[in-house]
């Protein structure tokens, strides 16, 4: 198929806050784009349904669910991206829910092989439709800006820094109460959705540690920020964001959560710790912030976890073209 058209859905509430999994669908929109596909964000601007060849729709929300059942009555095929990791068994309306998403979506797009697995301990994923597409970053974060632009900007020497939206299974509270001792101040950059967790975060971090606002993605001042941190610390109660990568090929010492998510894209490369564990993650910390301290460097993240080259299987998924990495459920 030459010159394939794409229109990319969400549940409706997604923009209303801007988080990781908002800022991948406008990356995956431009880096579609330089692939080959004419490609269209779900909006004003968008062509009617029957313009389209596919239809990718990035999360099980349930308040997504009925546009999902209204573009398959439409005889739409649609690749679906659940984008979801469950950190304890989820309750029989969200098996249901995420069973009719599977039900209906034509494949089903999983970016890491614990993501499947995390998946499929308690839904079924239709034999045939899974297939493993690797996510990746953008390699200007391994590209040089200027040292001081962000520690000028926010008045900072030393610090430790956490990108992403903040929420409670992103678990920030967890590590201010771990490192309300820690004299480096901690550094929490991103917006929020729910404002009574983000209040207690505040009240309880010490006056040294900053709350700063959502950075505009791959921009210098974010860049200045992952390039001059001390240590990076992520550790929520699911896998770590895409920041997780973009810390990594800024050349960052990280601290992440434990689990197979981690030990999949990382090894021994990162500490891995229990995030549950306010001794666990004071200890990495301290750790991971003494002068001689150093983790071994393979350079994991390469072809296959660089945008736009590793989105190439999903290119053949969407162009319905063989996918050679197609995972097979033992």
């Amino acid at each position: 198929m030459s010159d394939p058209r794409i229109l990319l859905t969400t549940y409706p509430e997604a923009f209303l806050f801007r988080g990781g999994g908002e800022l991948e669908l406008v990356e995956i929109s431009s880096c579609l784009k330089l692939l080959g596909f004419r490609v269209d964000l779900y909006g004003p601007t968008s062509q009617p349904l029957q313009f389209y060849d596919t239809v990718l729709h990035f999360s099980i929300v349930q308040s997504g669910l009925s546009l999902f059942r209204t573009i398959k009555s439409n005889a739409k095929r649609i690749v679906l991206v659940p984008n979801v990791w469950w950190p304890d068994a989820p309750n029989d309306a969200e098996r249901q829910n995420a069973e009719e998403y599977f039900r209906l979506a034509d494949q089903i797009i999983f970016k890491s092989t614990s993501e499947l697995n995390n998946v499929r301990q308690y839904v079924t994923v239709p034999e045939g439709k899974e297939v493993l597409c690797p996510w990746g970053v953008d390699r200007c974060y391994s590209e040089p800006v200027e040292r001081t632009l962000f520690k000028s900007l926010y008045e900072l020497d030393r610090y430790v820094l956490w990108v992403g939206i903040i929420e409670p299974r992103k678990n920030q509270l967890t590590a201010i109460h771990a490192l309300s001792d820690l004299d480096i101040p901690v550094v929490f950059v991103g917006d929020y959705r729910d404002r009574r967790y983000y209040e207690a975060c505040r009240s309880s971090a010490p006056d040294h540690f900053k709350f700063i606002p959502y950075l505009q993605a791959k921009s210098e001042v974010l860049r200045s920020a992952f390039q001059n941190c001390d240590l990076y610390l992520e550790v929520p109660l699911e896998p770590a964001g895409m920041s997780a990568l973009e810390a990594y090929i800024a050349g960052r010492n990280m601290v992440l959560s434990d689990g197979p998510w981690t030990q999949e894209q990382f090894g021994d490369e990162v500490i891995a710790v229990d995030p549950r564990s306010e001794t666990a993650i004071a200890g990495a910390v301290s750790r991971a912030l003494s002068p001689d301290f150093s983790l071994p460097r393979s350079g994991r993240i390469n072809r296959r976890n660089l945008l736009p080259e590793c989105l190439e299987p999903l290119g053949r998924v969407l162009a319905k073209a063989p996918v050679a990495a197609r995972v097979r459920l033992r």
